[in-house]
């Protein structure tokens, strides 16, 4: 299977009642700059979700996002600046981050923006 591309819900003055969608288990591309990620862990076990960083400062190489949501817990994870994260021009999904997720078993997930 492929990464999932996961669709950007714009918050408005009206609000926004975000959709949430499962987790895949090839991980999700989404969308870089005023965005985060919202992480609902309905499962028994915490999982760590990991947003791949692709930048590099002084030729080292900059370290992922990593973050954990309790079992029955959830994450906003974000912002994800262009920056740190966004895959090179040129490359498949240019411009937008990979998310990789430990578990994905009544994980559910969404991309907002500001």
């Amino acid at each position: 299977m492929a990464r999932a591309d996961v669709v950007t819900q714009r918050v408005t003055r009206a609000g926004l009642e975000p959709e949430l969608t499962s987790a895949t288990a090839d991980g999700d591309v989404v969308d870089t700059g005023q965005v985060a990620l919202w992480v609902v862990n309905g499962g028994e076990s915490p999982i760590t979700v990991t947003v791949v960083a692709t930048a590099t400062q002084d030729g080292l190489a900059v370290a992922n996002l990593a973050r954990s949501v309790p079992a029955g817990g959830q994450q906003l994870i974000g912002p994800l600046p262009a920056r740190t994260f966004a895959i090179p021009v040129g490359e498949p999904d240019a411009g937008r981050a990979h998310v990789d997720y430990s578990a994905v078993v009544d994980v559910d997930r969404a991309v907002i923006s500001l």
